[in-house]
């Protein structure tokens, strides 16, 4: 028999690193002890529930597909997959193969139960990880509100001397800290004080934080964070995503506040100046040699890479192009997508009043917030067989019911769908629109555009807000 073994642990904490080797250990001596094979042990230091962010679940899954084991062992079924869906997919596509799935601390085997078990023990798994997760997010909120940093890492310029206090690092990051907001403070652009810090070989904030695949390049975004963080200041700003805590005064301050707030401003007034000279291409259009955003030069009407502009050579000998033939280029390719009907559902989603469909959209939306109820519904049935207020047989029926009303609700959602999408007539009615001047409008560029990528040989890569 030979096995394969799935280990995995959802962040890389030293004790969860000890706990792979615990797992890794175990499964030896498992597989030993009944004179099997062991194939190979694959694992993931990740957080998270889906799969597909999983790099060693990805090589398992592919070696799988190439006979290369019999039979997979993992610790729980929460250790595999926390998603029910995908978990249940990814065990009937392993059993059409003839691979055996064993789970030691569920006690589950594919060659035992059944799947309506494993089903179960998935959402089981799945309810108690959103449960973690929140438990986690509460925890948080509280140690955000008391003034403690949540942050795995602390900021570039400090360090953590245990879970609460953080205090100025006594070495270079410090220095570094108080010299960008000393030459923005100069009149130093952002560029230039990352040009300053690259030619120093200072190091970036990955790389003092020791992370993997850190960079040793500063760019212009780093430099710009550093600048607005009121961390440096003295204050505890978290909770960014959702509705910011700010504590003030929870550590020593490495920059003073009146140079803070005064680099504020200036930042506010560059970014106002910035929107109001946007050009068409403006935020958009990214050099394809070296990933860096491209800069509108007004005297040469074109825009060259922003990273050559500011830095030189020696970091970019990237794109150039004139604005008036990159025009050129994009209407031509944006006309040939439209004309051959690629992005017509784009465009009947996205430009609603030149389509006469408030009826039908009506009735989509209806339809997802029923599809929407009967998932909760499912959720809700499958927490009373759990409970035992039902039985199996009792939730199956139930479950049956529901699935069919979901089918009947797609099928007519896509018939709807079907017969906009199908329709040619408006399709020809907005390319005639939109391009009956034969020029690029910024408000339907940024519709149908989400990026352009230019290179140093004029080649053009447009990526396309719908799929082409």
């Amino acid at each position: 028999m030979r096995c394969a073994v799935y280990v995995r642990v959802s962040t890389e904490m030293e004790t969860q690193k000890t706990s792979i080797a615990h797992q890794k250990n175990y499964f030896k001596k498992y597989i030993e002890d009944r004179k099997w094979q062991l194939y190979k042990i694959y694992q993931d230091i990740e957080s998270g529930r889906s799969i597909k962010n999983r790099v060693g679940l990805q090589e398992l899954i592919e070696d799988s597909k190439k006979n290369r084991f019999d039979m997979i062992l993992t610790k729980s079924i929460s250790r595999f997959a926390r998603n029910t869906l995908e978990g249940l997919i990814l065990i009937r596509d392993l059993k059409s193969r003839n691979i055996r799935f064993v789970t030691i601390e569920d006690g589950f085997d594919s060659e035992e139960y059944d799947e309506f078990m494993f089903t179960l023990l998935l959402s089981i798994a799945q309810k108690e990880s959103e449960k973690m997760s929140e438990r986690i997010k509460f925890g948080k909120l509280c140690r955000a509100k008391k003034g403690y940093y949540n942050g795995s890492h602390a900021p570039y310029g400090y360090k953590k001397i245990d879970k609460y206090n953080i205090v100025p690092a006594d070495d270079i990051t410090n220095f570094v800290v108080k010299k960008i907001f000393s030459m923005y403070i100069e009149g130093n652009g952002l560029y230039k004080i990352a040009k300053e810090l690259n030619d120093k070989g200072y190091p970036t904030p990955s790389q003092a934080a020791r992370k993997k695949n850190s960079t040793s390049i500063w760019h212009q975004s780093t430099i710009r964070k550093i600048l607005s963080n009121r961390f440096y200041i003295g204050d505890m700003v978290q909770n960014k995503e959702n509705k910011p805590i700010i504590v003030k005064n929870t550590h020593a301050p490495i920059i003073d506040t009146v140079i803070f707030e005064e680099v504020q401003k200036r930042l506010e007034e560059k970014r106002r100046k910035v929107f109001k000279t946007k050009h068409l291409f403006s935020g958009i259009l990214i050099c394809g040699e070296c990933g860096s955003s491209m800069h509108y030069k007004k005297d040469k009407e074109s825009y060259i890479c922003g990273k050559l502009n500011k830095m030189g050579k020696k970091y970019c000998k990237g794109a150039y192009v004139k604005e008036a033939l990159l025009k050129k280029i994009i209407l031509s390719q944006l006309k040939k997508v439209v004309n051959e009907n690629i992005c017509k559902e784009r465009f009947l989603n996205e430009i609603q009043n030149e389509i006469k469909i408030k009826e039908e959209d009506g009735n989509i939306r209806n339809i997802k917030k029923r599809l929407n109820e009967l998932e909760r519904k499912k959720d809700r049935i499958l927490d009373m067989l759990i409970d035992e207020i039902i039985d199996k047989k009792i939730y199956l029926k139930k479950i049956k019911k529901i699935e069919g009303e979901t089918r009947i609700n797609i099928e007519y959602m896509e018939n709807i769908v079907k017969k906009f999408t199908n329709s040619k007539e408006y399709v020809g009615s907005i390319v005639n629109e939109i391009f009956i001047l034969d020029d690029i409008d910024i408000l339907y560029l940024n519709k149908l555009v989400k990026k352009i990528k230019i290179f140093k040989n004029k080649e053009v890569l447009i990526e396309y807000t719908f799929q082409v």
